[in-house]
């Protein structure tokens, strides 16, 4: 591993302040789950590592004003702890299932997670249909992007080189409206997934059809997670049932252009793609109280 300079910031104004005088071989780690394995890659070679770990005014879970807000250095143990995320947001403690083990989920962080900006961080699908935004924050002020403007690509984010990522935050969940999580990959448990898939089904109360379905796919056409907005298309104002749910299956297989590596084929990507987005869809109607009309 390569030699650099560290630097620790007393709080997140002493960073703001390090950040406008340093936009070059700068990187920031909080608990370095993911930037380490890439610096021992060699896929990074940092000038300067920024330890953010001593912010603790970054770790929180709040909810004000109908949105829950997320610190960016609350860790998924954290979030999956606080009182605040109660059974309607189930889904992260999916999520935390198959994320990694207890030191992984100790240490993996919220922004770490999104600015990662990549296939294999599953916070982001979640976050994608919940329709998060993100708070951003440099000394010239703030400012909030919604999360599928964020992620411009694999490893690129729009934030400027003396900005940082301060909060994420999305709406509340309703009595009416549900949000699941499938993930599926070599193993059960601390895996790189073939396919994960996250789904958010809003319903009319009376009628009982979707008002607002999101779903999300670690990768759809491209490298980062992605919104299926053709498979959407299908769901949104039907009832779902079982003829519903295959017809969105069918489009979603035309609509995903997936590759091949040594890990699965594109065939098989695209076939669980299918098969997991009618459970993750069949899971947010039992969450919501209903049931697939056969």
């Amino acid at each position: 591993m390569r030699r650099f300079d560290m630097f620790v910031p007393e709080n997140l104004e002493d960073l703001l302040k390090f950040l406008d005088g340093h936009q070059t071989g700068v990187h920031l780690i909080a608990n370095g789950t993911d930037l380490i394995n890439r610096i021992q890659r060699k896929q990074v070679t940092p000038k300067t590592l920024v330890d953010l770990s001593g912010l603790r005014e970054l770790n929180y879970v709040k909810k004000a004003g109908g949105m829950i807000n997320l610190g960016a250095l609350t860790t998924i143990s954290d979030l999956i702890a606080s009182p605040i995320i109660d059974a309607r947001y189930d889904v992260f403690r999916e999520v935390a299932n198959k994320f990694g083990g207890p030191s992984i989920i100790n240490m993996a962080t919220i922004g770490g997670n999104i600015c990662a900006a990549s296939s294999s961080e599953d916070l982001l699908p979640v976050f994608l249909v919940l329709a998060a935004e993100v708070q951003v924050r440099s000394t010239h002020g703030e400012r909030a992007i919604p999360l599928e403007r964020f992620l411009n690509g694999k490893r690129s984010t729009e934030l400027a080189p003396n900005e940082i990522l301060v909060e994420t935050r999305f709406p509340e969940l309703d009595k009416n409206s549900a949000c699941s999580f499938e993930k599926i990959g070599m193993r059960n448990s601390l895996i790189i997934a073939f396919v994960n898939c996250a789904v958010y089904l809003k319903v009319d109360a009376q009628s009982k059809v979707a008002d607002e379905v999101r779903i999300a796919f670690n990768r759809v056409n491209g490298k980062i997670p992605q919104r299926a907005k053709q498979a959407e298309a299908k769901l949104k104002g039907k009832r779902i049932d079982e003829h519903v749910l295959s017809d969105a299956a069918s489009t979603l297989r035309d609509e995903v252009k997936l590759s091949s590596d040594f890990r699965a084929s594109e065939e098989y990507r695209v076939e669980v793609a299918c098969a997991i987005l009618k459970r993750t869809l069949r899971a947010c109607t039992e969450k919501i109280g209903g049931r697939i009309l056969v």
